[in-house]
């Protein structure tokens, strides 16, 4: 007896199974083996028909990228695969991680991808400090948008910068990834959580990363909260390149290797002093740096 076989993509996983949408356009359930053991949401695979309506994985198929974070005592996990577009949520509350974003920013770089910054809840009152963030990552070179569920219109703005791209929501728990993707979705069926009034994190509903098709074609990739991102494998030219107004100066500095610390005739330096680029950034930058 032949056995049907064939290549997909990772849906979901739940533990040793995963949930994979063959080229056929048919949902399996596939085992996989101690060796899948890294295969995430997103990833392309290969699979066969063990017997009649049982299913293995047999193989993970070349990469284009993977976002991964620093997890259990330092140990590299892997969230999801295969991204075209990171899109980072960000909300008057819970309050803004301005760390964090700029963190994901440099592995958006990183990883090749489009960035988009979502200021989301954007009905909700943002004191002078979060809009002058969100401006300076405008100012700066990224995308930024206001998107709220009860705008309609920006939530189609939205749509329309996922459109044709693998799209994975990322950011702090209980700024609203899940309802906005439940939102865009329509037909999928997404728990939805509320932020905590007593932490003001909220609670992380969305268990299990799980990929989306979107209806004007493309993909979304809800994800579980991010409260503490910490980049994996992130070295200094990552850093470097990943705050791109630092980037963009470094040919201007006397140095050619300029880490733009102490360094006389920096133009980053300079530029800060002249506040043409976020003190905060840079002193996130350098802490950063510094701890490579």
């Amino acid at each position: 007896m032949t056995l049907r076989h064939g290549n997909g993509r990772v849906i979901a996983r739940y533990g040793a199974e995963f949930e994979i949408s063959s080229d056929q356009n048919i949902i399996i359930i596939a085992k996989g083996r101690n060796k899948h053991r890294d295969v995430v949401c997103g990833d392309f695979v290969s699979w066969k028909e063990e017997t009649a309506g049982s299913f293995a994985l047999v193989d993970l198929l070349p990469r284009k990228n993977a976002l991964s974070r620093s997890g259990f005592r330092g140990q590299s996990k892997t969230l999801a695969a295969n991204i075209d577009q990171i899109v980072i949520v960000s909300a008057p509350e819970p309050l803004p991680d301005w760390e964090i974003i700029d963190q994901l920013l440099i592995v958006a770089k990183q990883l090749n991808t489009d960035a988009l910054i979502l200021h989301h809840k954007s009905d909700l009152p943002a004191d002078n400090s979060m809009q002058n963030e969100w401006n300076t990552f405008r100012v700066t070179g990224y995308q930024v948008l206001e998107t709220s569920i009860n705008d309609i219109e920006s939530i189609k703005k939205l749509e329309k910068l996922l459109t044709h791209k693998t799209n994975i929501l990322v950011g702090q728990s209980g700024v609203g990834k899940s309802s906005l993707a439940q939102e865009i979705l329509k037909d999928a069926e997404i728990k939805i959580g509320e932020v905590s009034k007593a932490t003001q994190f909220g609670q992380h509903t969305t268990s299990v990363t799980r990929l989306y098709d979107l209806h004007e074609g493309g993909y979304l990739i809800d994800s579980p909260g991010v409260r503490d991102f910490t980049p994996d494998k992130l070295n200094q030219d990552a850093i470097h390149n990943g705050f791109i107004e630092i980037a963009k100066l470094s040919s201007q500095c006397r140095f050619h290797n300029c880490q733009h610390i102490n360094e006389p005739d920096c133009a980053v330096s300079e530029a800060v002093k002249n506040e043409e680029i976020s003190q905060r950034r840079y002193m996130n930058y350098l802490k950063l740096v510094k701890n490579v």
